[in-house]
């Protein structure tokens, strides 16, 4: 339970962190940093549900997008601000720089494990920004012309 409050915090302290970066002013950054905690604890639940990297990826990028759109509509912001702060946890360092110190230590099934892994989580967390964009876009484009009418 204490290595999940630790990573629960962790994540919140690095989306935190990402969001000064990114300039992110006032109360925004506040949120950006629960976005980062709540993606995390939803990427370690969906994956002690299911042990994948892929549908635990995917299932918290959906829900990071989601909530980027409606923090995006409540602080009447950009919904880029919150989804590139939020998604920060996601990101798999640990697999890119095994990937490059296989390059360097000339291991190649090791670089090629590490690569691998990588790319599908890389591919899960676009999936699933994707699908939300997608979605969010059908629905506007759905009730402007339900208003049309």
């Amino acid at each position: 339970m204490e290595y999940i409050i630790v990573q629960l915090a962790t994540a919140f302290i690095g989306s935190l962190g990402f969001a000064i970066i990114l300039k992110i002013k006032g109360k925004q950054i506040v949120y950006a940093g629960i976005g980062g905690v709540l993606s995390w604890g939803v990427y370690l639940w969906v994956y002690d549900q299911l042990e994948g990297y892929f549908a635990a990826n995917f299932t918290a990028a959906l829900f990071v997008a989601v909530y980027a759109e409606i923090m995006a509509r409540v602080n009447r912001a950009p919904a880029t601000i919150f989804l590139t702060a939020a998604a920060i946890p996601l990101i798999p360092g640990r697999n890119l720089y095994n990937t490059m110190y296989g390059i360097v230590s000339e291991d190649s099934a090791f670089a090629w494990e590490n690569a691998t892994t990588a790319i599908v989580i890389s591919l899960a967390i676009s999936f699933g920004f994707v699908f939300v964009a997608v979605v969010n876009k059908y629905l506007n484009r759905l009730k402007a012309f339900r208003k049309g009418q």
